[in-house]
This record gives structure tokens, C-alpha cells and sequence, in this order.
């Protein structure tokens, strides 16, 4: 391990200083709504979007080429490009500084003085078009660069059964560029929920992670960022950060953001005709059992995955991604080489660890009209397919995406199916389990599920996007007394109660059938610049064999960004 340190140090100060800015854009940001309303559209070609986050370099160079066409974009799409190209300004161009920064400056603050802050403050209320993002605090000099960013976020959640919960969100963000090859970000964020406890507890937010609850308000922090480096060769990450390997809009199948960030390295590279991408990353398992003082013990636990995508033709992309999740050891030197077929690697290790493949696929058929689907094998005989054994453990995803139809401007239509089959996501050990800190690393539903998904959406002007999503999931859970595959956490050869020996065969949905029926109203309006309102009304419908549920939910929001 010391020498693989040695050799990429050395390779980093040997290497030419190139242009660019290999830092992520967190997969949360708006901009990928809207490269894939330009991709469905045919202004871009393949943007090969498998892979989530996107540097910053990649964004600008794809907003460039969608500039070069902006006749063929709404008045909508104009006005929300000109102000991701300033966003992005000096990804595309470093010696065009902040609108700000006069004369020989290089750094820029409202509260660097009274005037300053009087003209920050009435610009912020101006709604002036186009507008960058605002900063706290910039510093542009030449190719190196710091910018430090301050976001606010509350909600307010009230439910039909009298329970209510609000949640504040304090984050702090500062991003940079050295030598323009070399990028740096990191964020911090502090949350206080109040409210019932079970409800605030159940905010999406905490991703089923630590938390602290005292004195009827439940508090979080998270933590993490990115260390980028370009190389003329390939870029290398170290990071703490949501990812997103797969496609689909409901959850992806693959890698997705349902679990607690998590510390990873990767070595990636892009072409204009694909992209190839190595993560090794390092997962939080369950406890085995406590010290003689009472403190959990936590073994290593680690998921190691390489992508290769492309694109045969125009307007279609292909992606192979090989998986393997192994435990109870430190870091195995065979998964650290990038270009394994890690399922054969993983047979020569003597068959200990998880070893997963998927094949996905997307193609604009027509102009604004987009498939696409993924076929995930945790398991797979082909000696047994078309059969009922247990072992043909493997979901997959459909999904139609319709853009502007009928030549209705900025109006899209989208439907995804998604069947898990039983066991998907399971292992025989406990380590190998394909989940961090108990949460599914592939899709939120886990195995023995199935979900319709629909998602229409308008976008009225540039500030304002109201929607409609509705999403029915079916889940088989496991019998009392007999293992059916329904429960992420308990392989095949788990025993419930007075089950003598383990299943041979599976049949979807089998077990105790939940149901649940969401229907989403939501509106979002930035009334200033990054200051964003948002409403939704959510009625969600459960039923189980013994109980039924009937919820209706307000939320309120409000994001303010500076």
C-alpha cells in the first residue's frame, strides 16, 4: 500500500499542469435535470450519465456545446443555460472574473464594506437575468480559486394524524482550484428536528443514520467533500460523497444515494465516446458485538466497482458494471487493481466475498423521446433460467422518458417499472450483504419488490416548476416461520422461528404483501437568486393484511443560498 502511495504521489508532481476543474458537482444539483432534458432532446448527443457526480470541467463543456445550438431551445432553456454558463464562468473561461470584482481585485465579499453590502443586498432582491450564484466570499486569481458558500434550509411537515415535525439545516461549503488540475471541496452540514419523535426520526434526511435526540429535538451533523486530481491520463477522486452509479429517476439499481456517504477513492476517464470508472469504497458494518468497556465493534467492510460505458451509436449509451462487496479484512490487494473482471477475481479469492454485474442501456429513439433499462444479477444459472430456483437472484428496470410532446414547451412525461426479484441484494455471510449501516447500497424498495413510477412535470418559466408523481410499491415480506427472500438483512440460508431448512424455489411478491400508494403534489419557486420556495402535498395509501393507513402530508420549504 505504501508504494501504490509512493507511485501516484510521485506521478502528481512529475505530471504538466492542464485546464480544467476535476472537483464534483454534488449529484443533488439542478444542472442534471437539465443535461438530461438537453440529452432526451437530441441537443446533446450521449452525456453518458451512468456514473454521478459529474466534475465541474465536464458540466461547463457540456453547457458550451449546448450554447452553440441555443436557437433550438424554448425561451425557458435560454434563460436557465445563461445562468448555468455564468455559474460555470470560470470553468469556461478563468480570466472572465466575477461580476463583481472590479479593477485589479482578486477576491470579492459583501461584508468587505457598507457599500458592498448595500449593493449585495438590493442585487439579491433585484431578480436580475442572467445572475451568478452567490458567494460569501471569492478569491479568483489566474487559474487557482476559492469560493465559500453559506445554505439555509427549514421545512415544515404537517400530517392528517396530528403529528407535525420542522427541521433547520445549517450548511457550510467552500470549494477551490489550484493550478486549475487540482480541486478541492468540502461541506458541512448541522441539523436541529423537532416535532414528534418517531415522525422527525423518520425524515429522509438522516438516511437512517447516527443521531443524537435530547430533550424532544433530534440532532445531526454530516461531513465530507472531494480532493480531485487531473492527470493527462486519468483523473483520481478522494471523497466523501453521494454517488450514483445507474440509471432511473425513482432509485437506481446499482450504487445509489439511499445509504450514509461514504469515504472513496476513483480513478476514472472520459472520452467523447465513453467512460470508465474504478470506486473502491469503504462501508460502515454491522456490529458483531462490544468491548470489554462497551464500545461496538465494527469489522472492515468494503465495496469495490468498475464501469465501462459507451456509445455504439448516436443517441444511445451502453453501461458494464462489475461489483464486489467483501468484509472481515482489510483492503485486498487484488480488488485495487482498476481492470479486473472482479467476478473472476473474486472466484480465485476462494469464493468468499459478493460479486454483482449489471448491464444497463438508454436510446433516444426519437427527438424528446428516451428509453431505458438495467438488468442487475446478483445470481444467475443459466442451467437454471425459466425455472423457479431460488438462486436466479437478479432485478431489473424499464423506464420511458417523454419530453415536450405535442410541441408543448418544457413539459416532460416520465414511467419507470422496476421487479427485485427475492434474495437480490442478500448473501449466505452477513459481512457480504449488499447494504452500509443497514441501508440497501442498490435500491431503497430491497428485494421481493415491485414498483411503478410516473412523473409529470412543467416547467412554467426559468423560477417557477410545478409536478405530479405518483409511485406504487408491492413488497412481499418474509413469513413468521419460513425465509421467502422478502428481508435485505437475512440470507437464504436463514431459519425463521420453526422452519427446518431453507426454501428451494421463490415465486415474486410471495409472503405478506405490504402495499403502498403515494401521490406527490409539488411546486417550487426561486423568488430570488438561490432563494427558493417549495410546497408539496404527499397522500400516502399502506395496507398490509392487518392494518391499512390512510396519510395525508403538507411540506414546506425554504432554501435560501449565498
Amino acid at each position: 500500500m505504501k508504494k501504490i502511495i509512493l507511485v501516484i504521489s510521485l506521478l502528481i508532481l512529475i505530471t504538466p499542469l492542464f485546464a480544467g476543474n476535476p472537483v464534483s458537482v454534488p449529484i443533488h444539483h439542478e444542472i442534471y435535470h437539465f443535461l438530461d432534458r438537453m440529452e432526451t432532446l437530441g441537443i446533446l448527443d450521449n452525456i453518458l450519465d451512468g456514473v454521478k457526480p459529474f466534475d465541474r470541467e465536464h458540466v461547463a463543456e457540456l453547457l458550451v456545446e449546448i450554447n452553440l445550438q441555443r436557437e433550438q431551445l424554448t425561451w425557458v432553456d435560454r434563460e436557465k443555460l445563461d445562468n448555468y454558463l455564468l455559474d460555470f464562468r470560470f470553468e469556461i473561461d478563468y480570466t472572465q472574473k466575477y461580476a463583481q470584482i472590479k479593477g485589479d481585485k482578486t477576491w470579492y465579499t459583501p461584508f468587505s464594506s457598507w457599500a458592498r453590502l448595500k449593493k449585495d443586498f438590493f442585487r439579491f432582491f433585484a431578480q436580475n437575468q442572467p445572475e451568478e450564484d452567490n458567494h460569501l466570499f471569492l478569491w479568483e486569481d489566474s487559474t487557482n480559486s476559492f469560493y465559500f458558500d453559506f445554505i439555509y434550509n427549514l421545512t415544515y411537515d404537517q400530517r392528517n394524524d396530528d403529528v407535525s415535525r420542522n427541521k433547520d439545516v445549517m450548511t457550510f461549503t467552500f470549494r477551490g482550484t489550484l493550478y486549475n488540475n487540482f480541486g478541492y471541496m468540502a461541506e458541512v452540514s448541522f441539523a436541529n428536528i423537532r416535532g414528534d419523535e418517531e415522525y422527525r426520526n423518520s425524515d429522509p434526511f438522516l438516511k437512517n443514520t447516527w443521531i443524537n435526540n435530547r430533550e424532544g429535538v433530534t440532532y445531526f451533523d454530516r461531513s465530507g467533500g472531494d480532493i480531485a486530481y487531473r492527470s493527462p491520463y486519468v483523473d483520481f477522486h478522494f471523497a466523501m460523497q453521494p454517488i450514483s452509479w445507474g440509471l432511473g429517476e425513482s432509485g437506481v439499481l446499482i450504487l445509489s444515494d439511499n445509504v450514509e456517504q461514504y469515504p472513496y477513492f476513483s480513478i476514472s476517464k472520459y472520452w467523447s465516446w465513453g467512460s470508465f470508472t474504478y470506486m473502491h469504497g469503504k462501508l460502515l458494518a454491522d456490529s458483531i458485538g462490544v468491548t470489554e468497556q462497551g464500545q461496538a465493534i465494527h469489522p472492515d467492510k468494503w465495496v469495490v466497482s468498475n464501469r465501462f460505458e459507451f456509445s455504439p451509436f448516436t443517441g444511445m449509451a451502453v453501461g458494464l458494471t462489475g461489483m464486489i462487496v467483501y468484509g472481515n479484512r482489510s483492503a485486498d490487494w487484488a480488488y485495487l487493481f482498476p481492470l479486473n473482471f472482479f467476478r473472476a477475481t473474486e472466484h480465485n479469492l476462494r469464493d468468499r466475498d459478493n460479486a454483482l454485474l449489471s448491464i444497463d442501456l438508454e436510446s433516444r429513439i426519437f427527438r424528446g423521446t428516451k428509453i431505458y433499462g438495467t438488468l442487475f444479477i446478483d445470481e444467475l444459472r443459466k442451467e437454471k433460467l425459466g425455472t423457479d430456483w431460488f438462486g436466479n437472484k437478479h432485478g431489473f428496470q424499464i423506464g420511458f422518458h417523454l419530453t415536450d410532446p405535442f410541441s408543448i414547451p418544457n413539459i416532460a412525461l416520465r414511467f419507470e417499472y422496476l421487479a427485485i426479484m427475492p434474495w437480490v441484494y442478500t448473501h449466505r455471510f452477513d459481512i457480504n450483504r449488499y447494504i452500509s449501516d443497514l441501508s440497501s447500497l442498490g435500491y431503497w424498495a430491497g428485494p421481493n419488490s415491485e414498483i411503478f413510477y410516473i412523473h409529470l412535470e412543467k416547467e412554467w418559466h426559468r423560477r417557477l416548476i410545478t409536478g405530479l408523481k405518483w409511485r406504487q410499491w408491492k413488497h412481499g415480506d418474509n413469513y413468521p416461520n419460513k425465509n421467502i427472500g422478502g428481508d435485505i438483512l437475512l440470507g437464504h440460508s436463514r431459519l425463521l422461528d420453526d422452519q427446518e431448512e431453507p426454501v428451494k424455489t421463490s415465486k415474486f411478491l410471495e409472503g405478506i404483501l405490504e402495499t403502498e400508494k403515494k401521490l406527490e403534489f409539488y411546486t417550487r419557486y426561486e423568488v430570488f437568486n438561490d432563494f427558493y420556495l417549495n410546497f408539496k402535498v404527499i397522500n400516502t395509501r399502506y395496507s398490509n393484511p392487518e392494518k391499512s393507513t390512510n396519510l395525508t402530508e403538507l411540506h414546506f420549504g425554504l432554501r435560501f443560498d449565498y
